[in-house]
């Protein structure tokens, strides 16, 4: 039995980010559907590099394949906290782009689609609430265990709940990226790699804070 295929090439996008466009499903406005883009499918990624890396098969360079991957993980993981800082999972969809990947759509209180940590920091600089809100967050990773790439504030979204409020939502680079993932079979790897991660994060906040 086939799947229908869901019409999105002739809406908007929401956002679009370094290998994906994001559009909200047209049959329920509560969710995402990300979709790569036409020049950053995996054959035009491996296409551009150099090297050895040319040689690596082509599902290493699709987000998509990625995230389902850190996603079917995650699933196995879950804690109570998870989907207040990662976007849920409800599957994929095909769709007259291509694979999609269906998730939550995080809104800020007054309806509105929040802005990147990347995009906010240099307007609003660190506020109290802000501040409070980037705590919270590396806790939840510690107390997690929450294996990423790189936490780059472009694929950090900042949820307004209230005017005083706030929540730290990664929307990309979920999941473990090690070729060998050691990191997700012991713990004392999982806690220095997310402490890596989580200095680095700082380093990117104070940059943006210039």
């Amino acid at each position: 039995m086939t799947r229908s295929i869901l019409k999105l090439n002739h809406l908007e996008p929401f956002a679009i980010g370094g290998t994906r466009r994001c559009y909200i499903h047209p049959d329920n406005p509560c969710l995402c559907v990300k979709v790569l883009r036409e020049d950053r499918t995996p054959r035009e990624r491996r296409r551009l590099v150099a090297g050895p890396k040319r040689f690596l098969p082509l599902q290493r360079f699709d987000d998509q394949w990625k995230e389902q991957r850190a996603y079917d993980e995650l699933l196995s993981n879950l804690t109570d906290a998870t989907w207040q800082h990662v976007p849920e999972y409800f599957g994929t969809v095909d769709t007259d782009l291509g694979l999609g990947i269906v998730s939550r759509v995080f809104r800020n209180h007054d309806g509105k689609f929040p802005q990147t940590l990347e995009d906010l920091l240099p307007i609003e600089g660190i506020t109290d609430a802000l501040r409070d809100a980037i705590q919270e967050f590396k806790q939840w990773l510690r107390t997690d265990l929450f294996l990423s790439r790189h936490l780059l504030p472009h694929n950090i979204i900042v949820v307004k709940l209230t005017d005083t409020s706030y929540r730290l939502v990664i929307v990309d680079g979920i999941g473990n990226s090690e070729m060998i993932p050691i990191s997700s079979w012991f713990k004392f790897f999982a806690r220095n790699k997310i402490e890596r991660k989580i200095r680095y994060f700082d380093f990117r906040i104070n940059e943006l804070l210039k």
